[in-house]
């Protein structure tokens, strides 16, 4: 189900959740498809439970796809994850993705009180195998692995098959996405970062045995429409600072040089200092990686990562703090429209 690359030399637009209630979610949803864009997914961490979300707001679209843009795979066992691909297959009028994710200790232990367990790489492997087998009515009895099963068969199928996307950072992971996998998810990510990106896939995809036809290569982008970035400079260095936290993205980071700087905003919140850290995040790491500017900014941004084989994006509105939160999300998802269709509908 690759429905990805407008034919005005941009990827794909669809909305990643943003707002703060399924009330909200489904307000801005149905707003953006109304304004050309392309469909609606979901994450989930702690907050808004994915499967719930993304049913509301599959059952008030027209013909928008729905995607997890990122289920944990820790947190539901695989014939769940395939129960709710069917029950979402059923109201998502331009079918449903299931994009998973290994997420982070933080998140799976402390969060969610469950065992991190295998690697990624064999977490990935198991749970992708077993979802597909549920998702083609096969009867699964297991013998070894994270998910003991007994005769265990998904009662309901799609209607078609189910599209299964990794969310990848690091060089096995995205290998290993395409080996199994249908798409990738990629987030904070610069246009080198896709080329990058798309030679693992490959390698993996040749390991396989595989092509690549119809896999979907899908960015995810924070995104304000500004003429002042300084109007969401701090905003955005509190979202970009967990992730320099985080030791795959530092490794992700460093390859583009900011490795020092990833060091020393680590040390300096060690030290206690919070707000030195906070704003020693260099713009440059921010702006490379997330679409901020005019519209005609980032139409010129998202050409270029269409050219490096960007199919699709994943667009998170990221208002102007002070702003009503609702009106700007809706002021950024009816200007980012006008770079990828025609006029509303």
């Amino acid at each position: 189900m690759n429905q990805s690359r407008t034919s005005f030399g941009v990827p794909r637009l669809d909305l990643a959740s943003p707002g703060r209630s399924v009330a909200e979610n489904i307000e801005l949803a149905t707003l953006a498809e109304r304004r050309g864009w392309g469909g609606f997914w979901v994450a989930e961490t702690a907050g808004a439970d994915a499967v719930a979300t993304a049913s509301a707001v599959a059952t008030r679209l027209q013909s928008g796809r729905v995607g997890t843009a990122i289920i944990p795979m820790q947190t539901r066992d695989p014939l769940l994850l395939a129960m709710a691909a069917s029950t979402i297959d059923q109201v998502a009028p331009g079918g449903f993705i299931l994009g998973l994710g290994t997420s982070t200790k933080l998140i799976i232990e402390d969060w969610h009180a469950t065992p991190w367990g295998a690697s990624p790489l064999e977490l990935t492997r198991e749970c992708v195998g077993l979802a597909r087998r549920f998702l083609e009515g096969e009867r699964i009895t297991t013998e070894t692995g994270r998910w003991r099963y007994r005769r265990a068969q998904l009662a309901a199928r799609p209607s078609t098959p189910t599209p299964i996307y990794l969310a990848a950072l690091n060089d096995r992971m995205l290998e290993l996405a395409g080996e199994i996998a249908d798409g990738v998810i990629l987030n904070f990510v610069t246009v080198a970062d896709v080329d990058h990106a798309k030679r693992l896939v490959a390698r993996g995809a040749e390991r396989a045995g595989r092509d690549l036809d119809g896999f979907e290569f899908t960015v995810f982008f924070r995104a304000t429409v500004t003429d002042d970035y300084e109007e969401v400079r701090e905003r955005y260095q509190r979202e970009l600072f967990t992730y320099v936290m985080a030791p795959v993205y530092q490794k992700m980071f460093a390859r583009e040089g900011f490795g020092d700087a990833c060091r020393e905003i680590e040390g300096l919140w060690r030290a206690g200092e919070r707000e030195r850290a906070l704003d020693s995040v260099p713009p440059t790491l921010i702006r490379e990686r997330a679409l901020i500017g005019t519209v005609d900014d980032i139409r010129e941004r998202l050409a270029a990562y269409a050219e490096a084989g960007t199919d699709s994006t994943l667009v998170f509105p990221v208002a102007v703090p002070g702003r009503d939160y609702v009106e700007d999300c809706t002021r950024i998802i009816e200007a980012l429209a006008r770079i990828s269709h025609q006029g509303p509908r």
